[in-house]
């Protein structure tokens, strides 16, 4: 039985992940560093910024590296990322059944509330965690852990949101439930369903439904 969800926030609650590709490749050909789907799957998503840095171009200097933060901060501010088809009404069907959910990112804190803020989501988020509130990120399980601790649920009873590898890894660590967006390399096996957004879900009295392309509605999640 799920009784609490939880979201991570690039590539789920918004559809980023193309222009924070297009940020990390800029850098890439800059620094003379090799720029593809493997680096991209390894190093930039479900990671912090630092890591992602540290790891790409661990070759720079600290000034260097210092740089490619900082117009981070300055791209993040500039961007405006949409929102992932169907995750608003989503968010609101949740809050008018009192589901708990909570928001589990890698990104720091004042990043994530800046997007939740930007589009009007802050209404529906009540609280987070976020890089500064762990010692280890993803792929570890200890955000999502800290995330079902904050809402005093026991990691078998939720539910989380993860398009990453790296996040995915994490919660299913954690011993949660996953549904994949976007990432076909986890297939029924190994998290529930794998949808392309949120448009293909829906909330019934009974638990979530899944309608895929085909429209074949696949078994129910039950939820609290």
């Amino acid at each position: 039985m799920i009784k609490a969800i939880l979201f991570d926030l690039d590539g789920v609650i918004l559809d980023s992940n193309p222009v924070i590709e297009e940020f990390w490749g800029g850098w890439a050909e800059k620094e003379g560093v090799e720029f593809n789907e493997r680096v991209i799957k390894e190093t930039i998503h479900g990671r912090t910024t630092w890591e992602t840095i540290h790891t790409l171009f661990h070759q720079s200097d600290d000034a260097r590296k210092q740089a490619i933060y900082d117009d981070g901060v300055a791209y993040d501010l500039r961007m405006k990322p949409a929102l992932m088809s169907g995750v608003e009404p989503f968010l609101a069907a949740l809050t008018a059944r009192n589901v708990p959910f909570l928001l589990v990112t890698s990104s720091p804190h004042k990043r994530a509330w800046h997007f939740l803020k930007l589009h009007q989501l802050d209404r529906f988020f009540t609280d987070s965690i976020t890089a500064e509130d762990v010692s280890k990120g993803k792929p570890d399980p200890e955000p999502y852990l800290k995330g079902a601790g904050k809402l005093g649920v026991e990691p078998e009873h939720c539910l989380v949101f993860e398009d990453s590898d790296s996040g995915i890894r994490s919660a299913l660590t954690a011993g949660m439930q996953v549904i994949a967006l976007n990432n076909p390399v986890y297939q029924p096996d190994r998290v529930q369903w794998n949808i392309r957004n949120f448009e293909e879900l829906l909330l019934v009295e009974e638990g979530l439904e899944f309608i895929g392309t085909d429209q074949e509605i696949k078994p129910r999640l039950p939820l609290s």
